[in-house]
């Protein structure tokens, strides 16, 4: 990624044109290209034979150049009314093209640039989501929704490169203001041909209409792909990634009666986490075998390569009282103080000092089902305690926790069925940072699952899975779990 406030990628002239030739046929007699850099897409628009080129660039050196290929405003565009300010002729249809900015509000931060919006969260996430990344973004997604919301009288056809996690937040937010989407597309792009950066990246272009179209968006696989893979976007209010499979598997897609937990974040991997091996002065009792992505997604989980240091057992705890309780712990503590009070985070201000987070009853449970969210593909393991201790996670991984292993079990098939998988497959984008999140496993409704699956087949499965535990169940246990947990959800609903 550019190492630069300003996002700098440059378009080359050879994409900008290939950009121009998916556009669908229009009187396009007018075009925009904010943060137009040297013009690529105003030269690109001015060979169409578009007659109105108008440019928006802060960089004085590019913008004199762009100037060669229609008129160029030297401004922030974070300052200007899009739909106001210009000086748009009558008639025609009004085209936007570009490739704003590939730079989030954290970089931004990080160079210390005054080039930013005018407001930090524009998602307006509440409190801890806010504070722990949700609310950071792309400026071309603040750019997006600056052009669609000061232009949408204008009703515009806008192509623009982006990030695909960038496009599928469009959609929502496209839904949420009510604007009128008469069509959009997704076409894939080879960013590190064309950039050298290794991200996922497509020409995404909206078409704003006098009525709603529907919030879908047809993907193709690259520019000059004559069919969509598929479509992606809004059914019923909820994002999924394949409209066509999620139609098989929609009676599913609801609300888990059980709550998926993160493992434990506490952002001082060097402290907090040692080789199994390592002989530390450390209470036992603050001493878990942990597991990461790579070992849950690889099936490695009857061993632990790693410890985890806990100094808490719930959230908010008073970790001044390890001085009496484990004065091993709390000596090593002090030893790490430097690294431990210096991370960043927000999350740890006001909290008791050498706080974690992703603790609670739960993180000691026996039995859990646990999964990563860092691979693309959804890999449900069962774990069991290790050494006879509860096995922990990073904050990498989510889980489901139980007390009883022929539950724990159940759950684990139920997820590795078949079912399942359709239904995430229908759901989940496997390009995303992080394809499997909680508020994507909380839309798994197992109770649904449950009801639909063979029962008799779901219990043998289960108890397959504990063949290489410690502890063995029988299928007539397993048989017994899926009548408990029928009962349960039944008398939730």
């Amino acid at each position: 990624m550019p190492n630069n406030e300003f996002g700098d990628f440059q378009t080359p002239l050879n994409l900008a044109r290939a950009v121009v030739a998916t556009l669908p046929p229009r009187d396009y007699r007018k075009v925009l290209e904010p943060t137009c850099g040297t013009g690529a897409f105003l030269q690109a628009a001015a060979e169409l034979g578009v007659p109105q080129r108008i440019g928006v660039e802060i960089q004085p050196a590019h913008a004199e150049l762009a100037a060669a290929h229609g008129e160029v405003r030297q401004q922030c565009v974070f300052g200007l009314d899009l739909g106001a300010d210009l000086p748009w002729a009558a008639g025609g249809e009004l085209l936007v093209l570009g490739n704003p900015p590939w730079v989030t509000m954290a970089d931004l931060t990080r160079f210390g640039s005054a080039n930013v919006p005018v407001k930090s969260n524009v998602r307006n996430r509440p409190g801890m989501a806010a504070r722990t990344g949700e609310s950071n973004f792309d400026v071309a997604e603040y750019i997006w929704q600056k052009l669609l919301t000061e232009l949408r009288g204008h009703r515009p056809t806008i192509a623009m490169l982006c990030k695909t996690q960038v496009a599928r937040n469009l959609l929502g937010f496209c839904a949420e203001h009510g604007i009128p989407l008469a069509g959009a597309t997704l076409r894939l792009i080879d960013s590190h041909r064309w950039f050298g950066a290794n991200v996922d990246a497509g020409l995404l272009t909206i078409h704003i209409g006098q009525t709603v179209g529907g919030y879908t968006c047809a993907l193709y696989e690259s520019l000059d792909a004559a069919t969509p893979s598929r479509h992606f976007g809004l059914v019923g209010g909820k994002l999924v990634a394949d409209v066509e499979s999620y139609t098989r598997t929609a009676e599913a897609d609801g609300s888990a009666p059980l709550e998926w937990r993160q493992g434990v974040k506490h952002d001082a991997t060097a402290v907090m986490e040692l080789p199994a091996d390592t002989q530390a002065r450390i209470e036992e009792e603050h001493l878990y075998p942990l597991l990461k992505s790579s070992d849950l997604f690889h099936g490695n989980t009857t061993t632990a390569r790693r410890r985890l240091v806990l100094p808490q057992r719930c959230l908010g705890q008073d970790t001044t009282e390890l001085a009496g309780t484990a004065p091993e712990l709390w000596a090593y503590l002090q030893e790490h103080a430097a690294a431990l009070d210096g991370r960043r985070s927000a999350i740890y201000r006001a909290r008791p000092r050498f706080s974690v987070f992703g603790i609670g009853d739960y993180t000691f449970a026996p039995y859990k089902v646990a999964v990563s969210g860092m691979y693309k593909k959804a890999e449900f393991r069962l774990l069991a305690p290790i050494e006879g201790r509860p096995v922990t996670l990073d904050d990498t991984c989510y889980f489901l926790s139980s007390a009883d292993l022929a539950e724990a079990a159940v759950l684990t098939a139920l997820l590795r069925g078949p079912t399942t998988a359709t239904l995430l497959s229908a759901l989940v984008f496997w390009d995303a940072k992080r394809p499997i999140t909680k508020k994507l496993l909380q839309r798994v409704d197992l109770a649904r699952l449950l009801g639909t699956a063979d029962h008799r087949a779901l219990a043998e499965s289960a108890a397959k899975l504990t063949v290489e535990l410690p502890e063995q169940i029988t299928p007539a246990q397993a048989q017994r779990a899926v009548e408990s947990l029928t009962a349960r959800w039944d008398a939730l609903s």
